[in-house]
């Protein structure tokens, strides 16, 4: 049986997740409403996580799930502002939550969310704020960089796309 669950906080993650419950038949549940041994009980999981920062949702209920050793099969989807092509901070991100034998038995997949700074808190957006001007005043801007600079200067800014997620039940139904 497989299952999606979400660890969204502004509804990225949870959109995706639903588009591919539906793409899959499988039920889809919030991450903190499911426990790491009904994971780990599951043939296939996919985990659409959201990206804040130097946090990704949902990565120690993954991480204890996987630990169960288990034959599941896990599918990360991390859902945030950045270009998959360009994503670099993403995989670092990954390696940072996920020791390298849990990352050898995880497919990982990147997907775009969205922003509105209106709904972030304040030390939210203080730190998008400082990472922008960090990265306005970089002089040798990498193209990840520049992307992710272009993305976080509107107010709003939605990337998310239902066809987008045609890799991920490509990677699911392998």
């Amino acid at each position: 049986m497989s299952l999606v669950v979400h660890a969204s906080k502004y509804g990225s993650a949870r959109r995706y997740a639903e588009w591919i419950g539906e793409g899959l038949a499988a039920p889809v549940v919030a991450a903190d409403g499911v426990r790491a041994d009904r994971l780990a009980a599951e043939d296939l999981v996919v985990l659409c996580a959201a990206i804040y920062g130097p946090q990704l949702r949902g990565s120690d209920l993954l991480r204890d799930a996987m630990r169960q050793g288990t034959a599941t099969r896990f599918v990360l989807v991390t859902v945030g502002l950045s270009d998959p092509a360009l994503t670099t901070k993403r995989d670092e991100l990954v390696a940072a939550k996920l020791d390298a034998p849990l990352r050898e038995r995880l497919e990982v997949v990147h997907l775009r969310g969205a922003m509105d700074r209106d709904r972030l808190t304040f030390v939210e957006r203080s730190m998008m704020a400082g990472i922008r001007t960090a990265l306005a005043a970089k002089r040798d801007r990498t193209a990840e960089d520049q992307a992710m600079l272009d993305v976080l200067e509107p107010v709003r800014v939605d990337l998310t796309d239902r066809a987008a997620i045609a890799p991920v039940l490509e990677t699911c139904l392998r």
